[in-house]
């Protein structure tokens, strides 16, 4: 087998356009004419056919390497194993547990977190849920929207550009921003959003404000795509609960994580 860049989006959409889409939302979205110049698709080919691809997506500070797999496979791991010493320095990588082992040495791993996939295709709940005190919010609001994160979800970090696409609610009190939810990935073409920055103030949390924000975003979303999904810790059960009491259901799991590449050439 031979591994090749990928120079044609529309191939790996062939490739991958049978598998569990909620399992697989940055990478859908990454083949949107926006984002394709920003990535760098590897192949991994038996001749002429394509066995499997890991996408480096390179518009923020650190590399995104999306490689988790969800096919249960060896293909991902001859992949990952052939291009290691071709990949970045220090990257941020979506990878399954096995491949990560395998291919990636454990002292070069740092900021280790399992994530689930979850997505939501019976939307017969929401639609009896008031969006209450819930607000369109645009790039014209990103102060405050920074400012509830800095109280509200520290860690965070948003992305600007996606601000702009005003695919974002929240919920005010008083005009007080208390509770918001974004995307962090948006195709119209591929059918994809991937709900994130789900914020509720520390001093209003337990109260709902997140899923009137959540629910408001999802009502308008589903106008435009058809798969809503999102990923979210294992070990945040309230979170999680939340998303299955709207619906959502658990699809695939997958480790989040910093890699410091030991083995770059």
């Amino acid at each position: 087998m031979k591994v090749k860049i990928i120079h044609d989006s529309n191939e790996v959409f062939e490739f991958i356009k049978t598998r569990i889409r909620y399992d697989y939302m940055y990478q859908f979205n990454n083949l949107d004419e926006r984002e394709w110049p920003n990535t760098i698709c590897y192949g991994l080919y038996d001749g002429a056919i394509l066995k499997e691809m890991a996408m480096i997506y390179t518009a923020y500070d650190i590399p995104v390497l999306l490689a988790a797999s969800f096919e249960g496979n060896e293909h991902n791991k001859r992949l990952l194993k052939t291009i290691k010493a071709y990949l970045p320095l220090k990257f941020y990588t979506h990878i399954d547990e096995k491949t990560l082992k395998e291919v990636f040495d454990g002292d070069d791993i740092s900021d280790y977190h399992e994530y689930v996939n979850m997505g939501i295709s019976d939307f017969s709940k929401i639609d009896d849920l008031d969006r209450k005190n819930t607000v369109r919010l645009g790039y014209a609001e990103i102060n405050r929207i920074k400012t509830l994160f800095e109280e509200g979800y520290p860690d965070n970090w948003v992305d600007d550009s996606l601000i702009k696409l005003t695919d974002n609610y929240g919920v005010e009190i008083k005009d007080k921003l208390i509770s918001f939810a974004g995307i962090h990935a948006y195709s119209i073409k591929h059918q994809v959003a991937a709900i994130a920055h789900v914020t509720t103030h520390p001093d209003y949390r337990s109260r709902g404000y997140a899923r009137d924000s959540i629910v408001a975003l999802i009502k308008d979303l589903r106008e435009k795509v058809q798969y809503i999904g999102l990923n979210v810790k294992v070990k945040n059960h309230p979170a999680i609960n939340c998303y299955k009491n709207i619906e959502f259901q658990e699809y695939g799991r997958f480790i989040a994580c910093v890699i410091t590449n030991s083995k770059v050439i």
